[in-house]
């Protein structure tokens, strides 16, 4: 390998030795020459077989011990260590196809005002269960619709210049210190650096982990959540569009509109029972989601479209309960505060948490 490879991929791993296989072998087998690129594998203190899978494939392990600190921690401490003049991060259950990083790297050569390339859902998941199935197609849903340039920087598969995302402060681990809307906060300051930033339709990778009802609800609620408490709901509306809390409530003003229209109508007609008006509402809602009930019939057919209909609605319910408690948390407590040893460090003008040091010449 060359002293300094053109690119570095940094894949973050937790707990993922049953997908990290299917990752690195994906990596492994890009059309890009084998000396043009190093991998590194920072695995967040794992308890299953992750740091002896990463042995095989990678040039670097870095093995953070204790508590587990989060992908924006484990990514930060990937590129403190990457040589290459692009950084890849990739998420250990990522399958990234044999054109995608070679693609990327020749968006960034082409396109000298870019600083960061993402790549957007496959259509299929890697997960064969239904709920797995209509979270990756949602995603894709928001991806389709708003790709382009934006300021969103895909956490699965991104590429970013070492320039930029050093310049723009690399991922805030201070206040992320779990997997959430550390990337979409990442892309707001990239952008916020001058250059611009890609959301491609074309690049697709596959996504291997697998989703239930209860791991979707923890997802939209920390992200809905941390949205509107932290990060600001209308700015980061215009900023990452296909954000997926997004592309839950952007419908529900519509539909509560509807709704309201269709409940004055009743009020000319005889007392509705309580059954009727839940219907009415479910319509209201079902009818302000057409786009994506008609994406999802286009892609797996009607009778999936019809039966992810009362999930979307339960998981847009969710989204609308976690907005209503980020604004109310923000209204009375304000932002969230790191703890205050991280306060006192941070007092001193140390900028990394736990104190590391940083090695980025």
């Amino acid at each position: 390998m060359s002293e300094r490879p053109p690119l570095s991929v940094i894949v973050s791993s937790c707990d993922s030795a049953s997908t990290l296989t299917q990752a690195l072998e994906s990596i492994r087998a890009s059309e890009l020459p084998r000396d043009s690129y190093e991998v590194i594998v920072v695995d967040d203190a794992s308890t299953d077989g992750c740091v002896s899978i990463a042995a095989r494939y990678a040039d670097t392990i870095v093995r953070l011990s204790g508590r587990q600190s989060g992908p924006a921690y484990a990514r930060n401490r990937g590129a403190e260590l990457a040589r290459g003049e692009v950084i890849a991060f990739i998420d250990g259950d990522v399958v990234v196809r044999p054109d995608t990083l070679p693609r990327m790297l020749a968006t960034l050569a082409e396109q000298p005002d870019i600083g960061a390339v993402s790549a957007s859902h496959d259509e299929t998941s890697g997960a064969p269960n239904f709920v797995s199935q209509y979270w990756n197609l949602l995603l894709r849903f928001g991806e389709e619709r708003h790709s382009g340039r934006c300021a969103q920087f895909a956490p699965g598969c991104g590429a970013v210049r070492r320039g930029v995302f050093v310049s723009a402060g690399m991922y805030d681990e201070w206040r992320f210190d779990t997997a959430c809307v550390e990337s979409v906060e990442l892309g707001e300051r990239l952008l916020g650096t001058g250059h611009g930033l890609l959301l491609s339709s074309e690049l697709r990778v596959t996504h291997l982990k697998r989703w239930d009802l209860g791991s979707i609800c923890q997802e939209v609620w920390h992200r809905s959540r941390l949205l509107a408490r932290s990060l600001g709901y209308q700015r980061m509306s215009v900023a990452t569009p296909s954000e997926v809390v997004f592309t839950l409530s952007r419908t529900l003003t519509p539909a509560v509109a509807l709704l309201g229209t269709l409940m004055l109508a009743a009020a000319f007609v005889p007392t509705p029972h309580a059954g009727a008006k839940v219907g009415v509402a479910l319509v209201a809602l079902f009818l302000t989601n057409l786009p994506v009930h008609r994406f999802y019939a286009n892609a797996r057919g009607f009778g999936f479209a019809i039966v992810s209909a009362p999930l979307h609605i339960f998981v847009q319910i969710v989204a609308a309960i976690a907005l209503c408690t980020g604004w109310v948390l923000r209204d009375v407590l304000g932002d969230v505060s790191p703890d205050a040893t991280t306060q006192a460090y941070s007092e001193v003008g140390l900028k990394v948490w736990p104190p590391v040091p940083r090695r980025l010449g």
